[in-house]
């Protein structure tokens, strides 16, 4: 193929001459890697790359302080992380480098490195490509790939774990509004798919906002960890080619950084990890993230596949919750409406546990003094994160605020429910309670109407001890 290259620059690096497009500004090891891996269309999360240029905004200023780095350069990459960073969208197809490629994520931290180094060169009034800010003597100052990759991860999680909290809170308000709006109305409880003692819906939902709260807890307690920070390790863990002081000050201006982001009056601050060989080698934090966001997603399901359960119908399902209707189910039945936010849940939740399960295989390839699944890693938690982010919000709006109650259908069963019997069996005995649930069905009569029927209650006896209202009730 014949490559026209008047659109392209060419740059070089200890590896030889690459061919570059004009107005990218990565350089040859970013091009390298986009000519090696062409796997996916799966890419870091802009978080992951803001997160990124944070740290390298931190080392430049730190750099200098420590006397490593002189003024003009130092500025000149601030200026350029700022720059970017104030105009990420104008940026972002900088940074489009495939998720799977060298397991430390040494590409794309690189590809960060060129693409400042050339944005900063261009900004002092160099050409593109020049180096005069160096993308490793001068970007990559002090650091490894090693121990940056992690950093950046752990960064762009914690603050996306904040939002992700704040989108469980939206959810459990609606929840909260139809536990106030259901209450008092009572259903038939459901154990091994089948009949149970009565249960109110207000009582039901306050099972599904609980598991939602528990949700904040686990993640809230994961926080601690998560804000170790390996920066400062370079490449073992060791800190060779680093200034003895540089990890700590480089945290504390990630903090001063992302003190807009993240309210650390509430949460931990980060700090340098208290061990960097684990840090670096191990994943241990990063499977305990993901699996708080399996179980998040777990709840998901089965708060709305229960949904799904009591809304089946309208004449052969359960029939109980009437749901939006959000678009045509069927293209051959009219008028057919399917559950569709509780179907698009379980795929999507579905993805988040394989993605779970991804990471518990992946700890195999954390062998020695490092992890060689930092980009898979870094990909499952930020897409997982996204996807629930989404999922919380639609269940909210188009799912449980919609919710009605099929006032009908409940109020004709409910009172035909067999295990209504159960404080009748504290009076007759456990055997006589199961003769009178059999003869019931079999003569199609409500539990209240055979023990008035057949004198084994009075009507009054039968309205206050069959009461299904009251058997919701604890002590009774």
């Amino acid at each position: 193929m014949t490559i026209n290259t008047d659109s392209f620059r060419i740059e070089r690096d200890p590896m030889g001459e690459v061919l570059i497009p004009k107005e990218k500004l990565w350089g040859p090891q970013t091009q390298r890697a986009i000519n090696n891996f062409k796997i996916s269309n799966y890419k870091f999360h802009p978080e992951v790359i803001k997160a990124l240029l944070i740290i390298k905004k931190a080392a430049a200023i730190v750099n200098n302080e420590l006397n490593l780095l002189n003024s003009d350069k130092a500025n000149a990459i601030v200026n350029a992380v700022d720059e970017i960073l104030n105009n990420f969208e104008k940026y972002q197809d900088n940074f489009i480098l495939d998720i799977f490629q060298t397991g430390s994520g040494t590409s794309t931290n690189m590809n960060v490195n060129e693409v400042i180094s050339n944005l900063a060169s261009t900004l002092v009034g160099k050409e593109l490509g020049s180096k005069f800010i160096h993308p490793n003597d001068d970007v990559n100052k002090g650091q490894s790939s090693n121990d940056v990759i992690p950093t950046s991860i752990r960064i762009a999680v914690y603050k996306m774990l904040i939002n992700l909290i704040s989108d469980i809170n939206y959810l459990i308000n609606s929840i909260k509004q139809k536990e106030e709006e259901f209450k008092d109305i009572v259903k038939i409880g459901r154990t091994h798919l089948m009949d149970a003692t009565p249960i109110t819906f207000s009582q039901e939902f306050s099972g599904y906002r609980r598991q939602l709260e528990l949700a904040i807890d686990r993640i809230k307690g994961v926080f601690n960890r998560l804000a170790e920070l390996p920066i400062g390790g370079t490449a073992v863990g060791t800190g060779i080619n680093t200034h003895v002081d540089f990890a700590y000050k480089v945290v504390n201006k990630i903090n001063e950084f992302m003190a807009k982001y993240i309210p650390f009056e509430i949460y931990p601050k980060f700090r340098e990890t208290s061990n960097h060989f684990e840090a670096q080698a191990s994943i241990d934090t990063f499977i305990e993230v993901m699996d708080i966001l399996k179980i998040l997603a777990l709840a998901l399901i089965k708060i709305t596949n229960d949904i799904r359960f009591m809304g089946s119908g309208p004449v052969g399902g359960f029939g109980e919750l009437i749901l939006p209707e959000l678009q045509p189910g069927s293209s051959i039945m009219p008028g057919k409406v399917n559950p569709v936010v509780p179907e698009a849940t379980g795929m999507a939740c579905s993805y988040i546990v394989g993605l779970s399960y991804s990471l518990t295989f992946a700890n195999q390839y954390s062998n020695f003094e490092l992890s060689t699944t930092f980009p898979l890693i870094s990909f499952s938690l930020t897409e997982s994160i996204s996807i629930l982010s989404n999922l919380l919000k639609l269940i909210k709006e188009k799912l449980i605020d919609g919710l009605k109650i099929n006032l009908e259908k409940v109020n004709s069963i409910v009172n035909y429910n067999p295990s209504i019997v159960t404080p009748l069996a504290k009076i007759v005995g456990y055997d006589k309670a199961y003769e009178i649930v059999k003869e019931a069905l079999k003569n199609k009569l409500s539990i209240k109407e055979y023990v008035v029927l057949n004198n084994i209650l009075s009507q009054d006896e039968a309205e206050k001890i069959l009461n299904p209202l009251n058997l919701t009730k604890p002590g009774y």
